[in-house]
């Protein structure tokens, strides 16, 4: 039998309660996190960080098991990793008899500092009740909530009544079509729809925003190619950078109005983001002034609506540039993909979705459903493991990732971990928890 409204309501009260008298050790174990600066690429102190948050858990009566990617695969899924280890963390809680197994998910990678910070980047300060440090926001602060949102359950005297596995895992800042980190633990059954009901990543959506999926992309290079010769005769030659510019002006008024002209209806973080991009964001090409070049690289970002799928969108770049070969005989290019992943869309009727929504309704918020502009870990639970009962939620706001004085609000930290643990507590109130609907 279901719980009693009142029973529910007494213990909807006494876990809001244990979060704020967690809070201290919550802030606490947040700065400990990001002290250790697990700075990608390469992926530096990367064991340190799996040591700390795994003894943490450990105390707090986990079974730990530390899932580490094998040397010689090291190359093909952290080519930006310099060789250095990849640790996963995972953590499991049994709870007593049959219910949901629920599978908590956060990345401990952190992009590099930058310059023009005011607070020292790995330092945790707190200032005006925000925690400043690199990956406050994105998404160590993710990582605390997931982990004191179940300790708030357990201090209420509610037992999971399934199993609560926590994951913290590397490299999702340097994406990739698979990486060390969930995507090797989807790779390697460790998050698969026959162990798992339901998937939350402590991502960095705001208190109110409930991620449903992001946008597709397609990263790549294109090389022009060219004739060297002097650069006091450049007749003699064919200058593939000026070959390059022309192309990107070819794009410019070609491709990108079609794509500004698309968009969804979908709410989006950032809001900007709502139309098809694509962006053109370096280019090498040279090797002295006096020389006319015979190579210029660029690399492009195209990012695709819900609606748009990978083939299409490749499809379209390709004829570009047939077209633009057939403008300019000169013309010759080679083209190349890094990474590519279809958007992601979870249907608003997933069990996760709509108790995330009531969690933070209870709370006088006004529940945003969102998806993001950048890809994430999403894609591999959905698109890979099969399980589309998988939101993203946590404490941190986008717009204050990746930036200097990256911070998060301990109000929202503690607010975000409030949700978590309601809607940990919806996942036990249901008579059959949470049922996966694999696709």
């Amino acid at each position: 039998m279901g719980w009693s409204v009142a029973r529910r309501e007494r213990n909807r009260e006494s876990v809001l309660g244990a979060v704020g008298e967690l809070a201290p050790r919550m802030v606490e174990v947040l700065q400990s996190f990001v002290r250790i600066p697990t700075v990608n690429p390469p992926g530096e102190n990367y064991e340190k960080f799996v040591e700390h948050m795994g003894s943490i858990l450990d105390d707090l009566g986990y079974e730990i098991e530390v899932v580490r990617v094998p040397e010689k695969r090291l190359p093909e899924l952290a080519p930006h990793g310099k060789g250095l280890p990849r640790p996963n963390l995972i953590a499991r809680l049994p709870g007593a008899g049959e219910g949901p197994r629920l599978h908590l998910n956060g990345h401990y990678d952190v992009v590099p500092a930058g310059s023009d910070w005011h607070h020292d980047p790995f330092g945790g300060e707190i200032e005006d009740e925000k925690v400043y440090a690199r990956g406050a926001a994105d998404q160590k602060s993710g990582l605390a909530c997931q982990i004191f949102a179940v300790e708030a359950l357990r201090m209420a005297g509610l037992d999971p009544g399934g199993c609560i596995t926590h994951s913290a895992v590397p490299d999702e800042e340097t994406v990739g079509n698979t990486n060390a980190g969930t995507g090797f633990l989807v790779e390697q059954g460790v998050i698969s729809a026959a162990n798992t009901d339901a998937v939350i990543i402590t991502e960095p959506f705001g208190p109110e925003g409930v991620g449903i999926g992001h946008k597709g992309a397609i990263w790549g290079d294109i090389t022009v190619y060219g004739k060297k010769a002097h650069g006091s005769s450049p007749m003699l030659g064919v200058n593939a950078v000026e070959l390059a510019g022309r192309f990107l002006a070819w794009v410019e008024d070609g491709l990108k109005p079609r794509l500004n002209r698309r968009k969804t209806e979908l709410a989006v973080t950032p809001p900007e983001a709502i139309h098809s991009t694509l962006s053109f964001d370096t280019i090498e090409g040279g090797t002295a002034t006096n020389t006319v070049p015979d190579r210029c690289r660029i690399t492009f970002n195209r990012r695709l609506l819900p609606q748009e799928r990978v083939d299409e969108a490749r499809q379209e770049l390709l004829s570009l540039l047939e077209e633009f070969e057939e403008e300019e005989p000169r013309f010759r290019y080679d083209y190349r993909e890094t990474y590519a992943t279809e958007p992601v869309i979870i249907p608003e009727d997933e069990p996760l979705v709509r108790v995330a929504r009531h969690a933070i309704g209870s709370l006088g918020m006004k529940p945003r459903l969102l998806i993001s502009a950048g890809s994430d870990d999403q894609r591999f639970i959905v698109h890979r493991a099969g399980i589309t009962n998988c939101i993203i939620y946590g404490p941190g706001r986008t717009a204050l990732s990746h930036i200097a004085d990256e911070y998060v609000s301990v109000q929202d930290l503690i607010t975000a971990t409030k949700v978590l643990a309601l809607i940990l507590c919806d996942c036990l109130w249901s008579t059959k928890g949470v049922p996966n609907h694999a696709g």
